[in-house]
């Protein structure tokens, strides 16, 4: 039996409307908990299927940007930053999180001149991702910028952030070895690479 079209069959692909897995149904209030400058925990009441009671906290978020800037060398550039809540500095793409109605594109670009100081003049989509949906709804926007132009950095106060050039066979083995262990990097390279196969075999 193929196990992955029978869960298919079986499970809803949204908990909107009427359905025996939709949880939803004697759901509570969503209850704010915790408001902080990034995200807001929310707090959640439900019956399951089998009528038993749940309680979860998730993490609601405004969702995010990742950006892939590609040189005309064909480096890739990355920054060194310091991420407190695993107490080190991280290898990673540069990302930012999205203001209230802000186009995910227009971030991305945001960001790239904040962090990496550079302006790009091309900057294309790769895909969008949920980072950890057992816990939050953040969606992450991955994005591939070239054609750029070096400008000024604009980092925030308290930001520790450094610009790593790295060739693509660099970034594999560092991904491989364990040196690049941020989730968002790992995923926008994957995604990254396959646009670009993708390319290489259609020309």
């Amino acid at each position: 039996m193929d196990v992955s079209s029978s869960l298919e069959d079986r499970m809803p692909t949204s908990l909107e409307g009427d359905h025996a897995d939709r949880p939803g149904g004697t759901e509570a209030p969503r209850r704010l908990v915790h408001e902080g400058p990034v995200f807001k925990v929310r707090r959640i009441d439900y019956l399951n299927a089998r009528g038993e009671a749940i309680r979860k906290d998730f993490v609601e978020h405004p969702g995010a940007i990742t950006v892939i800037p590609e040189d005309t060398d064909g480096t890739i550039l990355l920054v060194r930053v310091g991420r407190i809540a695993v107490g080190r500095f991280l290898l990673e793409f540069c990302a930012g999180k999205l203001e209230p109605g802000e186009d995910p594109a227009a971030a991305a670009a945001r960001e790239l001149e904040e962090e990496v100081g550079r302006r790009a003049a091309r900057i294309r989509p790769l895909a969008s991702y949920l980072t950890s949906p057992g816990c939050s709804d953040e969606r992450i926007h991955a994005f591939h910028a070239t054609d750029l132009q070096e400008i000024p950095t604009r980092l925030e106060p308290g930001e520790e952030i450094e610009v790593v050039r790295m060739r693509p066979d660099e970034i594999e083995a560092a991904i491989r070895e364990g040196r690049i262990e941020d989730g968002k990097t790992i995923a926008a390279w994957h995604l990254f690479l396959q646009r670009r196969d993708s390319r290489e075999g259609e020309s």
